[in-house]
């Protein structure tokens, strides 16, 4: 891999599989956004009104963990990830490809980088309970979510990217949440270490 990953690289590989989920690519517009954002936490007329906005998405790992996302320009806000390396990966149990990357994403966590988070949503129906099942038979260490609840997530990142459906679907990001590089297709540990070290170099 040449370092070309500040440019967003979209590759179709003929290995992949397609999600059973229909995904949008309607972009969010200003006004949806004003809307999610305009709650606010009215407190009694006595004390200070706090004006912080709740996240435009909030999602919830197989172990119960929230990760609030919003929009950044060319990319996402994880707050709970600030700082790291985020692989988020759209993929299905019923996907060859989507399965035969399983072992080298195990093996890159197992690894401990501290600095590297792997974020796997699965787009071909388990809902929370058959994920975890499904997590502890393949004996997944990093973090699942579920599709369920998530649709509107899973559009937004689509519409952005241009996601046609294919899985498994990657989008790398920087740890400032700045998208590196967009990929369609099974990809190996070797090909998982590159992408993660070239990132890690442009930090």
């Amino acid at each position: 891999m040449r370092r070309k990953l500040l440019t967003l690289l979209v590759v179709l590989l003929f290995t992949g599989c397609f999600s059973d989920e229909t995904t949008s690519n309607e972009k969010v517009t200003d006004k949806q956004l004003n809307e999610l954002n305009s709650s606010k936490i009215e407190k009694t007329k006595d004390k200070k009104v706090s004006t912080k906005k709740a996240s435009l998405f909030t999602l919830t790992t197989t172990k119960g963990k929230s990760l609030n996302i919003d929009e950044l320009d060319g990319g996402l806000a994880i707050h709970e990830l600030k700082d790291k390396v985020v692989f988020l990966i759209f993929f299905g149990h019923r996907c060859p490809p989507c399965l035969a990357e399983i072992p080298a994403l195990i093996e890159l966590t197992k690894e401990g980088h501290k600095d590297l988070e792997i974020m796997a949503i699965e787009v071909q129906g388990l809902n929370n309970s058959s994920l975890e099942k499904f997590a502890k038979y393949k004996g997944i260490n990093y973090s699942l979510i579920s599709a369920d609840n998530n649709q509107d997530f899973i559009s937004y990142v689509g519409g952005k990217a241009g996601w046609s459906g294919a899985i498994p679907f990657l989008l790398a990001m920087n740890s400032k949440g700045v998208v590196q590089m967009v990929h369609t297709g099974g990809l190996g540990k070797a090909q998982f270490d590159n992408i993660f070290k070239e990132i890690k170099a442009q930090n």
